[in-house]
């Protein structure tokens, strides 16, 4: 009797369209790998459906601070069309517009400013690859830049929908450009998710004021992302910067890099406590049915889908904001009493700060961060007051022939997408630099001047280059953390500085 009951039962469910999901058992094998999809379950086990990792998966292995479960809802297959064995090609180098936050304080860099760039609850950006995989940072530094700040809009344009305010809080530079980490792994560090977890935790990687996201130079998954099942409201929330949690890592390995809808943000969601299985769209697998946006989709753990917001909305965060991400949750909602991760301390919530000012000067000559007696350029488009002594010829008597030297167009805009590396080849020293020409108004540009400093203040002339986009500060002593800036010079002048860039020599 009990047997035909049971049948009636996952009859029944079949026939309203749900899959009847057992509660797994830590005995019980994770999936087959499909490699092609991006569907690997190496060093991955099951939890047990009542323990931490509720019927998931858990890093073998490992663990938080020596005792408890490191849990990840699983790798995210490749979005139709997406193959993960094609690894997405650079773009350009030129830093995406972000969208200010409150206050109308414009970021300077590719992500927005907050403080010092370092201090407090912040997501840490990793290029990594395995020791045996040719390193590419140099070709992707400039996508990185723009991924982030596409990671950023997804989170700012969402919050905007509920009247709020959220932009990512990164590691940044002075500039307020993302802090992006070179990390090599062992040969074998790319493999499966919980080998990068571990020598990235081995090499330092491991803050409880941290998330992590790496760019890994791969094609093993899709993107893949820890997860922890705590759904209190609090700021004590373990997805919240808990000093029993060993920082959260997201993967993202290169056939997904920088997709229109990010996965990037995707995973980082994971990692900030979303979706949570007791939302009220939510799937076991931490995702959702209520499509469409970044953490929906069917993911096979049961249930149909519903279409309750349009396809353009696929990019952004929580279709009607009502499981995992809300400014602006309505009272008594389950947002408002569970876990939303617009609560998070990993998000700005009251806007961004400026970039010092010290750090971006002006076209003046006078500013403190270009040496004067270097300065050779012309003014602005006015005629310069030592040209025309008042005393000897007022201007009503200035021969029109004396006006013809004075340019009839700026000089250039400031170089776009300034970055600082450590030289890849072999026994090679310094540092090197590459950035994006800038426009030029009043002609073809002739040069670059470079400067440099051991402080984010006080830059001196390094060297005037010709016209280019990279160089190599062969000077530069081994060890030592620089900075630098670029200008661009034509027949006009000196135009402005970049933002700085900086790197340890190598």
């Amino acid at each position: 009797m009990r047997r035909l009951t049971i049948i009636a039962f996952l009859l029944g469910s079949l026939a309203l369209g749900w899959t009847v999901i057992p509660k797994a058992t830590p005995s019980e094998p994770p999936p087959p790998d499909d490699p092609a999809h991006g569907l690997v379950y190496s060093g991955l086990r099951r939890g047990a459906g009542a323990g931490a990792c509720r019927g998931n998966f858990e890093i073998a292995g490992l663990r938080d601070n020596g005792h408890r479960s490191i849990c990840t809802h699983g790798p995210d297959p490749a979005p139709p069309g997406v193959d993960i064995r094609q690894s997405v090609q650079p773009v350009s180098a030129t830093a995406p517009a972000i969208q200010a936050p409150a206050g109308g304080v414009a970021p300077q860099g590719s992500v927005p400013c907050d403080g010092d760039g370092a201090s407090g609850y912040r997501l840490q950006l990793i290029y990594a690859r395995a020791s045996n995989v040719t390193d590419r940072y140099n070709q992707y530094a400039g996508s990185f830049q723009q991924w982030a700040g596409a990671i950023d809009s997804a989170f700012s344009k969402s919050a905007a929908e509920t009247g709020g305010d959220r932009h990512v809080r990164f590691v940044h530079d002075a500039s307020c450009n993302a802090v992006i980490d070179r990390v090599t792994l062992s040969t074998s560090g790319d493999d499966s998710f919980s080998n990068t977890l571990n020598e990235l935790r081995s090499k330092g990687y491991s803050r409880t004021d941290r998330k992590y996201l790496v760019w890994a130079d791969a094609k093993v998954y899709c993107g893949i992302a820890q997860v922890y099942y705590d759904d209190s409201a609090g700021q004590a929330n373990d997805s919240n910067g808990s000093t029993s949690v060993q920082g959260e890592l997201a993967r993202v390995d290169s056939g997904c890099w920088g997709q229109a809808s990010s996965a990037e943000a995707h995973e980082l969601v994971h990692t900030l406590g979303g979706v949570q299985t007791s939302a009220p769209n939510a799937t076991p697998k931490n995702h959702c049915r209520d499509e469409y946006d970044r953490l929906c989709y069917p993911d096979g753990s049961g249930g149909s889908m519903k279409y309750v917001c349009p396809s353009s909305h696929e990019p952004l965060l929580d279709c009607n904001h009502d499981d995992y991400f809300s400014t602006a949750p309505p009272s008594g909602s389950y947002l408002a009493t569970h876990w939303n991760i617009a609560n998070s301390r990993f998000l700005l919530t009251t806007g961004a700060t400026p970039a010092p000012t010290t750090t971006t000067p002006t076209t003046s000559t006078t500013t403190t961060t270009r040496p004067p007696a270097t300065t050779t350029t012309a003014p602005t488009t006015t005629v310069p007051p030592t040209t025309v002594p008042p005393t000897t010829m007022p201007p009503t008597t200035q021969p029109p022939s004396t006006t013809t030297s004075v340019p009839t167009a700026p000089p250039p805009s400031a170089p776009v997408g300034l970055y600082a590396m450590q030289p890849t080849q072999t026994g090679a020293k310094g540092v090197v630099l590459f950035w994006s020409p800038p426009s030029a108004p009043n002609g073809t540009i002739t040069g670059y001047k470079v400067y440099r400093g051991t402080a984010p203040t006080g830059l001196t002339l390094l060297t005037t280059t010709e016209a280019g986009i990279t160089h190599t500060d062969a000077t530069a002593t081994s060890g030592q953390l620089y900075y630098y800036q670029l200008s661009a010079v034509n027949s006009a002048g000196e135009g402005p500085l970049s933002p700085l860039a900086r790197m340890v020599a190598r």
